[in-house]
C-alpha cells in the first residue's frame, strides 16, 4: 500500500468519525462521490455497518489493491441485501443486485452471479412476478447443473416448485418437488430432507392424499435424525400442521383436528406468530366443514385478530369471508354482511399493495433519471471551465478543439433533454389512466358496497345475488385493467425480459382456448377455431399467449348475444392446402397467421387510427356492459414488435372485426 501523507490521513480520521452515525443510504452516497482511497475507506464503513446489522456471517473489507470494478460489485451486493432484509424494498435490492452481476460476470465471478440470480429469482417470487422469478432461477438451474452442484440444485428445484405452486401451475409444481426429494436424498441432510418431502406432500395432497399422507409420515421419521432440539421440535410441529391438511384432505378429520392442536401447542409455546394464525385457520375450516359453528366462530375470530395486528393480510382475508360463511349459515346477516365488506376490504388492499409498488418504482425510476441529468449537467459545466482555461493555453488549436466540445455538449444536451421529456409523457400518460380509470370504478365499487351495507336485511335474495353479480363484473374489469396497467409498466420500464424458446402454440394455448370457449357459452356466443397440429413456432411463450388471450377477450366482449368468434392458426399460404413440415429433421420455419375474426360491433377507421394512442384511449362498453380502456390492445402492439411483427386491423361498424398477426 501506499505511504499516505498526514492530510490524507488526518481525513481518513475525520471521514471515519463522521461515517460513524450515520444510515446505509448516507454511506453509499460518500462512496459514490468518493475517488481513490476515500473511497475504499467508504466502502469499508459499508461492510462495516452491513456486519452489525447481520447482512454477512462475516466481517468482509477491501483493499487498496483490490481492482476498482471489484469493489464496485461487492457493495452493489451488500446493498441489495440492505433493501432486502432492513426495508423490504425487492425492486431496489434486484437494482443492486443485477449492477453486481454485470459486473461480476465481466470479472469472471460465476459463483457469485449464481447466488444473486437466485437472490433476484427469489425477490421477483415475493411480488407476484412469477416469470422473472422462474426466468431467474432457471439460470441458477443452469449454472449448477453444468458444475454438478446437487446441493445448489436441490435448492434451485425446490424454489421452483414453490413459485410454481404460488403461480397456480400444479404440474409444474409437482415436476420441481419430485425432482428436488431425488437431489436432496443422497446428501445425508435430514433436515433438508424433511422438508423436500413436507414440501411435496403439501402440493401432491389436493389430488393423492394417500401419497401425501405417506410422504408426510417420512417428513416426521427423518426430523427425528435432526441433533438439535429445539429446531427438531419446530420442524416436526411445522410437518404436522401438514399432516392436519392431508388428513384433511382424506376427511379423517379427528386426525386432522389432533395434528392442528398439537402444533399450534408448540407454536402458541414459542411465539410463531405466523403459524398460529395459519393454524387456527386451518382448525377453522375444519369446524366449518364438522358444522361446529360456535367453535368455528370463536377460532376464526382469534385468527382474523392475530392477522390484523401483525398484518398478515391474506391470512385475514380469508379468515372474514369464512366468518362470513359461518354467520351467514346461522342467519345472522349483521355479521356476515359486516366480515363480507371486511373481505373485500381486504382483498382489494393486496391488489392496491401490489400496484402501488409498481408505481412507486416507476416514480423512483423517473426521479433517479431526473437527479442523473443534474448531475451530468454539473459536471458538463465543470467540462466546459476547464476547456476555457486549456483555450487560454493552447491558441487556436485548443479553440478549435473547443468549438467541437462546445457542438459535442450541445448535442449531448438535446437528447438528454429529449429523453426526460419522453420519461415525463410516459409518466403523465402512465398517471392519467391511474387517476381516471382506475380511481372511478374503485369509488364506485366502494359506493355500492356501502349501499349493501345500509340497506342490510332490506333487500330480497334476487335482488342481492344480481346486485353481487354486477359488483364482481365491476371487479373483474378493474383486475383486468390493472394486469394491462402492469404489463404495460413492465414494458415501459424495461422490467418484462423476453425470452425467446421454441413451443407448440395450440398445446400452450389449450387452457385459453377452454376458457374462452366457457366465457363464450356464458353469453350466448358461438366460438369455433381453425388449428393444426404441430405448431411449433419460436417466441416468448408467456408474451404470444398474453397476446392472443387479449384478442379473444376482446373478441367475445363486443360480440352480441348469437354472434361468432373465430381462432384461426393456419401456416401463410394457401390456408388448410398447406401443411407444415412435420420431420424432426426439417429445418426449415414455418411461418403461422393467428388472426381472431368476430361478428361484433365493429370501429370506424377514425377509431382503428386512434387504438394504439394512450392519450386517445377512453373507457369502451362491451355487448354485456363490460368495461375497458384499449390499454391490452397497446400492450398486445408492444409485445409483438418484440418479435419483430404486427398487428393488423380489419373492421367495419357494425359487421364485425378482424384482428392478425404474423410469427415465424
Amino acid at each position: 500500500m501506499k505511504k499516505l501523507t498526514l492530510t490524507t490521513l488526518l481525513f481518513f480520521c475525520v471521514l471515519h468519525t463522521s461515517l460513524g452515525a450515520q444510515t446505509m443510504d448516507s454511506l453509499y452516497g460518500v462512496f459514490r462521490a468518493s475517488t481513490g482511497d476515500a473511497r475504499i475507506v467508504a466502502a469499508n464503513e459499508i461492510f462495516s455497518l452491513a456486519h452489525k446489522l447481520a447482512l454477512g456471517d462475516t466481517l468482509f473489507s477491501v483493499k487498496n489493491t483490490d481492482g476498482r470494478e471489484f469493489v464496485n460489485a461487492t457493495v452493489f451486493e451488500i446493498m441489495g441485501a440492505y433493501y432486502d432484509n432492513e426495508e423490504g424494498n425487492y425492486l431496489k435490492s434486484i437494482e443492486f443486485h443485477k449492477q453486481a452481476i454485470a459486473i461480476y460476470e465481466k470479472l469472471g465471478k460465476y459463483n457469485s452471479v449464481n447466488k444473486l440470480n437466485g437472490s433476484i429469482g427469489t425477490h421477483y417470487a415475493r411480488m407476484g412476478d412469477y416469470e422473472n422469478a422462474v426466468a431467474y432461477m432457471m439460470k441458477n438451474y443452469e449454472w449448477e447443473t453444468e458444475i454438478g452442484d446437487q446441493v445448489g440444485l436441490s435448492s434451485t428445484f425446490n424454489n421452483l416448485g414453490v413459485v410454481y405452486a404460488r403461480w397456480g401451475k400444479r404440474e409444474m409444481a409437482l415436476q420441481f418437488f419430485e425432482e428436488a426429494v431425488k437431489a436432496e436424498r443422497p446428501l445425508n441432510r435430514p433436515l433438508q430432507y424433511a422438508s423436500r418431502l413436507a414440501q411435496l406432500a403439501r402440493e401432491i395432497s389436493q389430488i393423492d392424499a394417500e401419497r401425501a399422507l405417506s410422504l408426510i409420515k417420512e417428513a416426521l421419521q427423518h426430523n427425528e435424525q435432526i441433533e438439535q432440539q429445539r429446531l427438531k421440535e419446530e420442524r416436526i410441529a411445522v410437518h404436522t400442521l401438514i399432516m392436519g391438511d392431508v388428513y384433511f384432505n382424506l376427511d379423517s378429520l379427528e386426525q386432522a383436528e389432533k395434528c392442528y392442536k398439537k402444533s399450534l401447542v408448540f407454536f402458541e409455546n414459542n411465539a410463531r406468530t405466523l403459524n398460529v394464525a395459519t393454524t387456527l385457520l386451518s382448525l377453522g375450516r375444519l369446524q366449518m366443514k364438522e358444522k361446529r359453528w360456535n367453535d368455528a366462530i370463536l377460532t376464526l375470530e382469534r385468527c382474523e385478530k392475530i392477522a390484523e395486528r401483525n398484518v398478515f393480510l391474506q391470512i385475514q382475508r380469508d379468515a372474514c369471508r369464512y366468518l362470513s360463511e359461518v354467520y351467514s349459515r346461522l342467519e345472522a346477516n349483521t355479521k356476515a354482511y359486516y366480515y363480507l365488506n371486511k373481505y373485500t376490504v381486504i382483498n382489494d388492499s393486496i391488489f392496491r399493495e401490489t400496484t402501488q409498488q409498481q408505481i412507486n418504482d416507476f416514480q423512483v425510476r423517473y426521479e433517479t433519471a431526473e437527479k442523473q441529468l443534474e448531475i451530468e449537467r454539473q459536471q458538463s459545466k465543470i467540462e466546459q471551465h476547464r476547456t476555457r482555461q486549456f483555450i487560454l493555453i493552447g491558441g487556436l488549436i485548443a479553440a478549435g478543439l473547443l468549438l467541437t466540445l462546445l457542438a459535442y455538449n450541445v448535442v449531448l444536451r438535446a437528447r438528454r433533454n429529449r429523453a426526460l421529456a419522453e420519461i415525463n409523457a410516459t409518466k403523465d400518460k402512465f398517471f392519467s389512466i391511474i387517476s381516471h380509470d382506475l380511481k372511478n370504478p374503485t369509488l364506485a365499487q366502494r359506493n355500492a358496497l356501502q349501499l349493501l351495507v345500509d340497506n342490510t336485511g332490506k333487500w330480497d335474495a334476487d335482488y342481492l345475488l344480481n346486485y353481487h353479480q354486477k359488483l364482481l363484473n365491476s371487479a373483474n374489469g378493474l383486475v383486468d385493467l390493472l394486469k394491462s396497467l402492469l404489463n404495460w409498466a413492465q414494458t415501459q420500464t424495461g422490467h418484462k425480459i423476453f425470452y425467446p424458446s421454441a413451443f407448440d402454440l395450440v398445446v400452450a394455448l389449450q387452457p385459453d382456448i377452454n376458457a374462452i370457449k366457457s366465457m363464450a357459452e356464458r353469453k350466448g356466443i358461438v366460438f369455433e377455431t381453425q388449428i393444426l397440429d404441430n405448431t411449433v413456432l419460436v417466441g416468448d411463450e408467456n408474451m404470444i399467449l398474453a397476446v392472443i388471450r387479449n384478442l379473444l377477450t376482446n373478441a367475445i366482449k363486443f360480440t352480441e348475444k348469437g354472434g361468432r368468434v373465430t381462432l384461426s392458426i393456419l401456416p401463410c399460404g394457401d390456408a388448410l392446402s398447406i401443411s407444415p413440415c412435420k420431420d424432426a429433421a426439417c429445418h426449415v420455419p414455418t411461418t403461422w397467421r393467428i388472426s381472431i375474426t368476430d361478428t361484433g360491433v365493429g370501429m370506424p377507421s377514425e377509431k382503428i387510427q386512434n387504438l394504439f394512442r394512450l392519450d386517445r384511449q377512453t373507457t369502451q362498453h362491451g355487448t354485456a356492459g363490460e368495461t375497458g380502456v384499449g390499454l391490452g390492445l397497446i400492450v398486445c402492439k408492444e409485445f409483438l414488435e418484440l418479435h419483430n411483427s404486427h398487428l393488423h386491423i380489419e373492421s367495419e361498424e357494425g359487421k364485425g372485426s378482424r384482428f392478425w398477426f404474423e410469427i415465424t
